[in-house]
């Protein structure tokens, strides 16, 4: 945790130097900006051993969403560093085949969401970001057939870390408001289950050994509003200025 905070630090430095080379919406003038967003998409579980389960379906598209708010800060008109955090949930649907019909049900994940991201928006308004996403995992649920829902949150890790990267477009890029559209898809590359235990026990006879990662691909839009600047200005005035 650590190293990243340091190498925010270190890009956010590195950032202030360059906006001061390209300039900004008059002057060297660096922005404070605030948005509301929320998207949904779907989400999956990945693991060999369920994969190569015979009677057993992980669904690749199961509901995902969220919602919350980013703050960041703009250097120039073209990167950017903000930070987001989001509430929401995820599923992963599953059916296994059971004599004489196949049974369903789904794992039901409730968590919280803090993204570090680094944004590079060109002349057009189309954008590309990237950074760590930290998840915390407030509820975990799990349905199999007609049996009363269990809570399985103690099997899975509350923390989990994953990288994102997403991409989009402007339909609207005003002076102070801007409206955008895009796709995210946000990889977990450490295992969801805690060490020795097992929340697919229901779901096939054999060991499941191999890691549980995930995948969340959502769609996105976010209002964004400048309301302050700060840096140089053609006019020589310093210190932050906040739009009335």
């Amino acid at each position: 945790m650590k190293k990243i905070l340091f190498l925010i630090a270190l890009t956010i430095c590195t950032l202030q130097g360059f906006s001061q080379h390209r300039g900004g919406r008059g002057g060297y003038v660096n922005w404070l900006t605030i948005a509301v967003k929320g998207g949904g998409g779907t989400f999956m579980m990945l693991n060999q051993d369920l994969k190569n389960t015979d009677n057993l379906t992980l669904e690749a598209f199961s509901p995902s969403y969220c919602f919350g708010g980013r703050l960041g800060v703009v250097f120039g008109n073209y990167v950017g560093v903000s930070f987001e955090y989001l509430g929401g949930g995820f599923k992963q649907k599953y059916s296994c085949q059971l004599e004489p019909s196949a049974v369903e049900g789904n794992f039901d994940f409730k968590a919280t969401d803090m993204l570090a991201l680094v944004r590079y928006t060109g002349e057009y308004g189309f954008y590309a970001e990237l950074g760590p996403k930290f998840t915390t995992i407030k509820k975990a649920e799990y349905t199999f057939a007609q049996q009363p829902v269990e809570d399985v949150k103690p099997l899975f890790k509350e923390k989990n870390v994953a990288i994102a990267f997403g991409m989009g477009f402007m339909p609207y890029n005003g002076d102070r408001v801007q409206v955008s559209i895009g796709a995210r898809a946000a990889y977990g590359f450490k295992d969801m289950v805690e060490d020795d235990k097992e929340p697919f026990y229901d779901l096939t006879s054999q060991p499941v050994t191999a890691e549980t990662k995930n995948l969340n691909v959502q769609i996105l839009l976010e209002v964004n509003y400048f309301f302050a600047k700060f840096g140089t200005a053609n006019c020589g005035r310093h210190g932050i200025e906040f739009f009335k």
